[in-house]
């Protein structure tokens, strides 16, 4: 990110440099907001790359509810999205994939769906924020286009954010109210939450605030440029030629 923001005030100044060597134009004013975008642009794809890369994280980790018996206190269950495992304390690991999709709980069928399509959409939205940030010029050079790619990139990102934070918090509330039903006995051990889940929470709140970023850098600054005059207006004069007759 440091690379990028380094560019983008390196880009501001050397605009400065270039105007301020040359004629009075009246533009001196957009200058120091043409490093707000890109600075705004490089902030919110970092951000989205992190959250991006916690959602890939949590749909990996098997510690997305923890369980430990009172009977067998050296020994913790987990559920993952993929395995099952069993780890003991002063042993291996074991874990144990699912052998069907159908076989398993609707909340694990629905968060394992969801959290592939937030993975997919996050590698979209990565695509096409790479391409449209005005630091990186070697896919487009046409701002519009750019332009286009950045808040294509930013709505695939708020889209990858919704798609992580719904089936966690769903999963999570599905153990809540599991936890506290009055019909399971006390003594009966109960999922809790694990790891995973917060990894989820942390990648989607990343992917949505960096996606408001993106959008953001695109729609508010665009705006306010767009009121200032970058050009005097050149009035056009009629010319009139003299014929002279022989």
């Amino acid at each position: 990110m440091s690379t990028f923001l380094e560019r983008c005030v390196t880009d501001a100044r050397a605009s400065d440099a270039a105007i301020n060597s040359g004629p009075p134009s009246g533009r001196h004013s957009t200058n120091g907001m043409r490093s707000k975008p890109c600075q705004c642009q490089c902030v919110g794809f970092c951000l989205s790359l992190l959250g991006w890369l916690c959602s890939f994280t949590a749909i990996m980790l098997p510690q997305w509810l923890t369980r430990k018996t009172d009977l067998l206190q050296s020994e913790t269950f987990f559920i993952g999205m993929w395995e099952t495992c069993v780890a003991q304390d002063d042993g291996p690991v074991q874990c144990k994939g699912y052998d069907s999709l159908l076989g398993l709980p609707v909340d694990v069928q629905l968060t394992r769906i969801l959290m592939c399509v937030s993975v997919a959409l996050g590698l979209l939205g990565l695509l096409f924020s790479l391409s449209g940030l005005d630091s990186i010029a070697c896919f487009s050079v046409q701002k519009a286009t750019k332009g286009r790619l950045a808040v294509s990139g930013g709505v695939s990102f708020l889209l990858a954010g919704v798609t992580t934070l719904a089936p966690v918090s769903y999963l999570a509330h599905v153990t809540v109210v599991n936890f506290w039903d009055p019909a399971i006995p006390q003594f009966v051990p109960r999922w809790e939450f694990g790891p995973a889940l917060f990894v989820g929470w942390l990648g989607g709140f990343l992917l949505f605030f960096g996606s408001l970023l993106l959008v953001t850098s695109q729609c508010c600054f665009q705006k306010a440029k767009g009121n200032i005059q970058l050009e005097p207006r050149t009035v056009k004069r009629a010319l009139w030629y003299k014929t002279e007759y022989v």
